[in-house]
C-alpha cells in the first residue's frame, strides 16, 4: 500500500495568468449552501437530468458559485472536499474564497482559470476557478477541485499494471512522484540505498521496454 505524503508545512500557491491587482483583500466567509435567490441560474442542470448525471460522475468536485459567492450548484465530490478544507459548518472554505476573490480582481477577464494548489499535512489539493458565461442574469464562476493525493493513487494503479510493477517498484514510484530523494525512499522503507537504485532502474527498465514494444495499451 503506497504511503501517505506527509508535508511538515503549509504551502499554498497560486498561478496566475498575465494581468492582475497587486493588491490582495482578506477574503470574508461566505456561507456555503446549495441554495440561492437567483433559481434561474441553475437552469443549465435542472431542466436536463443529463447534466446532474455527468456531473456527479466527474472525478473531479465541481462548483458554481455567484459573484457574491453564493453556491449555486455543488456536486457531491465537491461538498466532501468542502468538509475536509474547512473547519467550520455551514461555510465556504477559506482557500476557495482567496481563490474566486483574487479571479474576480483581475483587471481583465481571461479564459484561462486561476490555479492554487494547497498543501496541508496529508492533504493536496489542486483548485481552479474561471468565469462561465451562461447568459446568466448574473456573472458565476466555476470551481474545480481535485484531490492530488487521490489522482496519484488512481493514477499509480494503472501504471503497476502497465508496466508490470511489483508492489515494492510501485510504492518506490509513488514515492519517487512526490519527489523524496533517494535516501528519503531508504530511510522510509527501511532498505539499502543500493536496493532502492536497483528498484528504480527495473522500474525505467520496464517503462522503456513497454514504451519500445506498443505504442496503444488497454487496461483489459
Amino acid at each position: 500500500m503506497p504511503l501517505e505524503i506527509q508535508p511538515s508545512c503549509l504551502k499554498v500557491y497560486s498561478q496566475q495568468r498575465s494581468t492582475r491587482r497587486s493588491r490582495r483583500n482578506e477574503p470574508n466567509r461566505r456561507e456555503f449552501s446549495s441554495s440561492t435567490s437567483a433559481n434561474s441560474d441553475r437552469d443549465f442542470v435542472s431542466h436536463d437530468p443529463m447534466w446532474g448525471v455527468l456531473l456527479e460522475s466527474m472525478p473531479l468536485g465541481v462548483m458554481v458559485l455567484a459573484s457574491s459567492l453564493q453556491t449555486v450548484y455543488c456536486n457531491e465530490k465537491a461538498k466532501g472536499f468542502c468538509d475536509r478544507l474547512q473547519n467550520t459548518d455551514d461555510e465556504l472554505p477559506i482557500s476557495i474564497c482567496q481563490l474566486c476573490q483574487r479571479l474576480m480582481q483581475e483587471d481583465s477577464v481571461s479564459s484561462e482559470p486561476l490555479i492554487m494548489e494547497y498543501q496541508e499535512r496529508d492533504q493536496f489539493f489542486r483548485l481552479q476557478a474561471r468565469w462561465m458565461d451562461l447568459s446568466a442574469t448574473q456573472p458565476l464562476l466555476l470551481v474545480l477541485i481535485e484531490d492530488c493525493q487521490e489522482s496519484m493513487r488512481k493514477e499509480l494503479v494503472i501504471e503497476q499494471d502497465k508496466y508490470d510493477l511489483t508492489d515494492r517498484e510501485a510504492e518506490i514510484w509513488f514515492l519517487l512522484r512526490q519527489k523524496y530523494s533517494y535516501q528519503d525512499i531508504s530511510d522510509l522503507l527501511r532498505i539499502s540505498l543500493n536496493t532502492v537504485k536497483t528498484h528504480v532502474k527495473n522500474i525505467y527498465s520496464k517503462r522503456k521496454n513497454l514504451a519500445n514494444e506498443r505504442k496503444i495499451w488497454y487496461s483489459r
